[in-house]
């Protein structure tokens, strides 16, 4: 199912969450990950009770980058020049790529992997 959202200017049609195809979800995957072992690290070399009061400029970066996948990977078409990539969200109004980060990160939890503890009684985890 896809879903409309006007823009300042245009239009983008959203992919729903748990139709990203995989090509898509990975590089979301894997930023989580490395943010999640920046802030890991941070939090270790500052010994530091909150791992976010430490962030470091990188981990900053793939927050930035983590936002900027989402789009990719949700926005289907839109009615801007070019294609949907990462360079070409630059081009975009701030009022229209803040839009659109809000959106497509609702629901990113279905995009990528559980890691959580299972409730079936026969799962290992």
């Amino acid at each position: 199912m896809t879903q409309k959202i006007d823009l300042n200017g245009g239009w983008a049609i959203l992919r729903d969450p748990a139709a990203v195809p995989v090509k898509l979800r990975r590089p979301i995957e894997k930023t989580l990950m490395a943010i999640g072992r920046g802030q890991a690290q941070a939090a270790l070399e500052s010994n530091a009770a909150n791992p976010t009061a430490t962030m470091t400029d990188e981990v900053i970066d793939q927050f930035y980058l983590l936002n900027d996948l989402l789009i990719v990977a949700r926005v289907e078409s839109w009615s801007f020049d070019g294609e949907i990539s990462l360079d070409s969200l630059g081009s975009l109004s701030d009022e229209n790529y803040k839009a659109l980060q809000a959106i497509c990160a609702q629901n990113m939890n279905e995009m990528v992997p559980n890691f959580g503890m299972s409730n079936d009684a026969n799962s290992p985890s």
